[in-house]
């Protein structure tokens, strides 16, 4: 081999070539390794690729799945050159990111839930009833504590194939659905197909479109993601962030009316928009303006810093830099508190050609909420007798929506005294459910 370097001429050997080749590919599939997984980073993701929303690695790094990069919901855990085909279709991100775009409310480049999710939850597994108990504190003086438990009843593997019940069903099944929106907060159309072939199509009554237009609409079948949408950066209600703290003791619920303070700070906050790191000095002092005044006791001192220092974190988690974005721009369809969730579909509205509702039934996915107010029972359960069946009207598809209509004295056997209300003290006044509006639900929707 033969090359010149200005005026000299140098003669290389046949081995030294080799050498002088092998060193050189050696150097550049290292630098390609190296490349490949920094690409693959979190931080290349969320920051030199694209930054569509600057909150998003600050809520995944306090997610349950902190751990799970990027790459592996966007792209999925698939062959390597499968992955760099992925990534060289996502350049329509990267030219965002030169020409500038506008804030996107959902992704569009999530996997399937079977090349991501299901790498780790194995959909074959069992899953036992699980019980969840939820601690909230009430804006009084006291910070009155509420406790509610539920027992969710999950089902998988052998149990969700063969059961008709358990919030795994709706995966296990062929359950297809229409959406009018990029988000999916709303679900109008729904088509349910057994393994015997037959299907069953249920419609909103209530919905502005047409029947025939919405059976030409573009289909998705249900995944985990459809449910499970903000598990990787989940931005949460602020109070629900106040609660868990004060339930860890990072805020010291024997601070008079604390609970109060704290949602009065995030109200104050929220208007705020902008770089966080300009946020910062200004989130400082609305928490030191609702401070209280005078000389503290030691004691109080240390719980009142405690508290600034834990306000700061939850407003820092809650706040978007960019203008007309909140926690309330993206929807988390597990549950139905805050956005309608599990009620997009099971609302009491969706009926099919024999008018039967997607089932509005509580229990087909959790026992009732059981519910003490600082250590007080509140609820009421059922006093059923062994052996006693209940009537056929409970598994009626509707019975949720019209159970109110078909109270007698008869209910009174496992029920005891029908005495409505919110406090507790009877069956029918659990205050876990009644009481409250729940988004989007309406138990008066008429039948078309």
């Amino acid at each position: 081999m033969k090359f010149t370097l200005g005026k000299k001429t140098f003669m290389l050997g046949a081995a030294t070539t080799i050498i002088v080749g092998a060193i050189a590919l050696v150097v550049l599939g290292a630098g390609g390794i190296v490349a490949w997984e920094y690409s693959n980073s979190d931080a290349f993701c969320t920051n030199n690729c694209h930054a569509v929303h600057p909150e998003e690695p600050r809520a995944h790094a306090v997610s349950v799945h902190a751990r799970v990069h990027c790459v592996e919901c966007h792209m999925g855990r698939l062959p390597t050159l499968q992955l760099m085909a992925l990534k060289a279709a996502h350049y329509q991100e990267l030219l965002g990111m030169i020409i500038g775009y506008e804030r996107p409310l959902t992704a569009t480049t999530l996997r399937p839930a079977r090349d991501s999710c299901e790498n780790c939850h194995w959909p074959s597994v069992n899953h036992d009833d699980k019980i969840r108990t939820r601690i909230q504190f009430q804006p009084d003086k006291d910070n009155t504590e509420v406790r509610t438990k539920l027992i969710l009843h999950t089902g998988s593997g052998e149990a969700r194939e063969k059961a008709t019940r358990g919030i795994h069903w709706h995966i296990e099944q062929n359950v297809e659905f229409v959406s009018d929106d990029v988000q999916r907060r709303t679900v109008p159309w729904v088509r349910i197909t057994g393994n015997d072939g037959k299907s069953q199509t249920y419609f909103d009554a209530t919905s502005e479109i047409g029947r025939a237009e919405m059976d030409q609409r573009p289909r998705r079948r249900m995944d985990c993601t459809d449910c499970h949408n903000a598990t990787g950066h989940p931005f949460r209600n602020p109070a629900d962030r106040i609660d868990e703290a004060m339930a860890q003791g990072r805020i010291d619920r024997s601070i008079p009316s604390i609970k109060a303070r704290a949602l009065a700070i995030i109200e104050r906050a929220s208007p705020l928009h902008g770089p966080m790191e300009a946020q910062i000095s200004t989130f400082k002092q609305i928490i030191a303006d609702a401070a209280p005044k005078g000389e503290l006791k030691p004691e109080q001192k240390a719980a009142e810093e405690q508290f600034a220092k834990t306000m700061l974190e939850i407003v820092s988690l809650s706040e978007f830099e960019a203008k007309d974005f909140s926690w309330k721009s993206f929807p988390n369809h597990v549950g139905h508190r805050d956005f309608p969730g599990c009620f997009r579909c099971h609302d009491g509205k969706h009926f099919n050609e024999k008018g039967e509702a997607i089932r509005l039934q509580c229990t087909l996915c959790h026992d009732l909420p059981q519910v003490s107010v600082d250590g007080t029972l509140k609820t009421v359960n059922s006093t059923v007798a062994p052996g006693l069946t209940p009537p056929s009207s409970h598994n009626e598809p509707n019975f949720m929506h019209d159970h109110r209509t078909k109270v007698d004295d008869s209910c009174k056997m496992c029920h005891g005294p029908i005495k409505w209300g919110t406090e507790g003290g009877s069956f029918c006044a659990n205050p876990a459910c009644h009481g409250r509006n729940w988004p989007e639900l309406s138990l008066d929707s008429k039948r078309n």
